[in-house]
C-alpha cells in the first residue's frame, strides 16, 4: 500500500490539548519538532519523545498497580468489616440482663454496669449447694473485712462446723427456704 506524502495543504484546525496538562519536558519536545531545520534534530526529538512517552507511560502504570492494590485491601477491609457486622437483633439482645430487665438503650446498660459499685448475686433454680468465695478477705484487709460472730459445733462429735462471720459492706438477705 503506497501513501502519497504530498500534501501541501497547512494543518488549521486548533488544537485541542490543553497544553496546562502537557508536561515540560513533552513542551520542549513539541518544540524542537516544529523548528528544527535538519532531520537529524528532528529524529532525535522524535526519538525523546518516544521515550518521554514511554517513561510517562511506566510511571502512570506503576502509580496505577500501587491504587489498584490499595483498592483491593480497602475492598477485603469493607468485606470483613461487612460480614463482622452486628446484627439488630444482636443488639437489641444485649439490652437486656440475665435477670430480664430491659434497658432503653444498650449505653444505658453499660453505663449502669461501670458505675455500679454494688455487686449482686442471684441464685435461682439452685439444685445443689452453692458456695461464694471472697478472695483476699481478711479480718484487716480494707475496704471490705470480716470478724468472727459465732462458731457452730456439731452437737454429736464436738467438732467446729458452721463458722458465722460479720463480712463488713456485704448484705445477705433471705429470699426464701431452701
Amino acid at each position: 500500500m503506497t501513501v502519497d506524502y504530498r500534501d501541501p495543504t497547512a494543518i488549521t484546525e486548533p488544537g485541542t490539548i490543553d497544553q496546562s496538562k502537557v508536561s515540560e519536558a513533552n513542551k520542549q519536545l513539541a518544540k524542537w519538532l516544529r523548528e528544527k531545520m535538519y532531520g537529524v534534530d528532528v529524529r532525535e526529538a522524535l526519538a525523546r519523545l518516544a521515550e518521554q512517552t514511554s517513561s510517562d507511560v511506566y510511571d502512570d502504570r506503576v502509580i496505577a498497580l500501587a491504587l489498584q492494590t490499595l483498592t483491593d485491601k480497602l475492598s477485603k477491609e469493607w468485606e470483613d468489616t461487612l460480614a463482622g457486622a452486628t446484627q439488630d437483633s444482636e443488639v437489641k439482645n444485649a439490652r437486656i440482663d440475665v435477670n430480664g430487665l430491659v434497658y432503653t438503650t444498650l449505653k444505658s446498660r453499660i453505663d449502669v454496669l461501670q458505675l455500679s459499685t454494688v455487686t449482686t448475686l442471684y441464685v435461682t433454680d439452685v439444685q445443689e449447694i452453692q458456695t461464694l468465695r471472697l478472695l483476699n478477705l481478711t479480718q484487716s484487709s480494707s475496704p471490705m473485712r470480716y470478724t468472727k460472730v459465732a462458731t457452730v459445733e456439731d452437737i454429736f462429735t464436738g467438732d467446729p462446723g458452721l463458722k458465722i462471720q460479720d463480712v463488713s459492706k456485704i448484705r445477705i438477705v433471705k429470699v426464701s427456704d431452701i
